[in-house]
């Protein structure tokens, strides 16, 4: 019994612990904020990046303690970033930020999380690094070609995907189902 037991766990996926890691966040206005915040929620360090913010303090709320704790943080340069960090969010206005060789000066086994624009991420690099392990996972909420992305996002194993809906709301969400149920 304990030999297929080992045996199973050697064929199911290796969780990641979070505590430790580092969050590397691009664009670190509102939105890239309130990711921070969760990332030190969850124990991880943050690096982060914005021509625009070069410090901010995030203040974290304890539940049941009333207590608010502040962290500062210091941006760095986005190649700092890409290469500290073991997972990657963007959250810019657009534009064409990664490709061959910012994917090149990455962590191996690095996961990136785009819910900024479609085409921040060059999608046959980003396809060519999750196939050689560069790149361990994709998580993708927004397409260089939407609402339509490629058929290699669209069946890749190494890609979680959502229908550009990273930030809806409640009513946005209503809407969505209704158009789901339609189709």
């Amino acid at each position: 019994m304990r030999k297929n037991l080992t045996n199973s766990r050697r064929n199911t996926p290796r969780e990641r612990k979070l505590r430790g890691k580092t969050f590397g966040i691009i664009g670190f206005g509102r939105i890239g904020q309130n990711v921070a915040k969760i990332a030190l929620g969850l124990g991880m360090k943050v690096a982060a990046f914005d021509p625009f913010v070069t410090e901010a303090t995030i203040e974290i709320e304890i539940e049941g303690l009333d207590k608010t704790v502040s962290v500062p943080i210091t941006t760095v340069g986005m190649d700092k970033v890409l290469q500290d960090s073991d997972l990657i969010t963007f959250h810019v206005p657009g534009g064409k930020l990664i490709s061959k060789n910012e994917i090149a000066s990455m962590k191996n086994g690095v996961i990136l999380i785009n819910t900024a624009r479609g085409g921040v991420i060059d999608e046959n690099d980003l396809i060519e690094a999750l196939n050689s392990g560069k790149i361990s996972h994709a998580c993708l909420d927004v397409f260089e070609n939407e609402p339509r992305p490629s058929v290699s996002i669209l069946r890749h194993p190494k890609i979680s995907m959502t229908p550009h809906i990273g930030a809806a709301t409640n009513e946005a969400q209503e809407r969505i189902g209704v158009e789901l149920a339609e189709n």
